[in-house]
């Protein structure tokens, strides 16, 4: 349980790093966050949850990240292949639980 709390903060940093780099190529340049990163107890799956602000065309652009996700897996297992000796598959969700009033 433990070390699946570490590898959750060690992808959220490392991908939010990946995210502010990458902005610019985006096709909506949209604030993007990170609000949660779940690993479940196997290490085969990471459920990274995002919101984005403005929220308009959220979806279109969750499907182009979710279509990245092998491109994102790879980066990741470059920068954390120290810490980990093999990388979660990573899945993006939309996280509607925070910014609902902006």
């Amino acid at each position: 349980m433990f070390k699946n709390k570490k590898a959750a903060i060690l992808i959220k940093k490392k991908l939010s790093e990946i995210f502010n780099r990458e902005l610019i190529y985006f096709p909506y340049r949209k604030l993007i966050i990170i609000t949660k990163v779940i690993v479940n107890y196997d290490f085969s799956l990471a459920k990274i949850y995002i919101s984005f602000f403005p929220k308009e065309n959220q979806y279109n652009l969750i499907k182009i990240i979710n279509n990245k996700s092998k491109y994102y897996k790879k980066i990741l297992f470059k920068q954390l292949r120290f810490k980990f000796k093999k990388m979660p598959n990573i899945f993006f969700k939309i996280d509607d639980s925070n910014f609902t009033n902006i």
